[in-house]
């Protein structure tokens, strides 16, 4: 009985072997490039986005296939909210004033700490006449300037200022993947 089970479970991880190689899960993944944080006057001036981003954070496997369905979902939020790539622009001027212009909307925030470090910014932001604070990172990687904010507190914000929460399908979708996996940020690309 145990040679049947022992003979059973060599199969089975021969089996799992042949898989893995047919995928090339066995190569080396390529490295990614480095993560490098902006000096503050490096972050002067009109930065224009370029489309929403994601990332993850966290150490749940299980969180992949979720999280990947979501991000393919970020061209539908950015048209709802109409966000235009190449249009849409952050102004940061020296005070450490944030003008963000969508289309004729306009938004300031102010920068009250910037560490770049760990690119940890500290920015409260002016909603609806209430101070909202919340904190992002900025990154570079790869030649790509990214703004990221952690995906629940982005939420919260949302549900608090934006009537139309509860009944945007895709916002709640995005909540529930959201809440299932702490470790997920959202923000932009930006360029010059």
């Amino acid at each position: 009985m145990l040679s049947t089970a022992n003979a059973q479970a060599q199969s089975l991880e021969d089996l799992l072997s042949g898989i893995s190689n047919l995928f090339g899960s066995s190569e080396e993944a390529a490295p990614q490039p480095k993560i490098t944080h902006p000096e503050i006057y490096d972050l002067l001036g009109v930065w224009k986005f370029d489309g929403l981003v994601m990332d993850y954070t966290g150490d749940s496997s299980v969180a992949a296939v979720a999280i990947s369905t979501l991000e393919s979902q970020l061209p539908t939020i950015a048209t709802k909210f109409g966000i235009v790539a190449g249009r849409d622009y952050i102004d940061v001027s020296d005070d450490g004033t944030l003008t963000f212009v969508c289309g004729e909307a306009r938004m300031t925030a102010q920068c009250t700490y910037y560490d770049s470090y760990d690119g940890e910014a500290s920015m409260t932001f002016y909603i609806d006449g209430k101070s909202v604070y919340t904190t992002a990172t900025i990154l570079e990687q790869g030649g790509v300037t990214k703004v990221l904010f952690n995906a629940n507190k982005l939420m919260e914000i949302l549900a608090k200022h934006y009537s139309k929460f509860n009944e945007n399908t895709t916002l709640q979708m995005a909540k529930t993947v959201i809440d299932s996996y702490p470790g997920i940020r959202v923000g932009a690309k930006i360029k010059r």
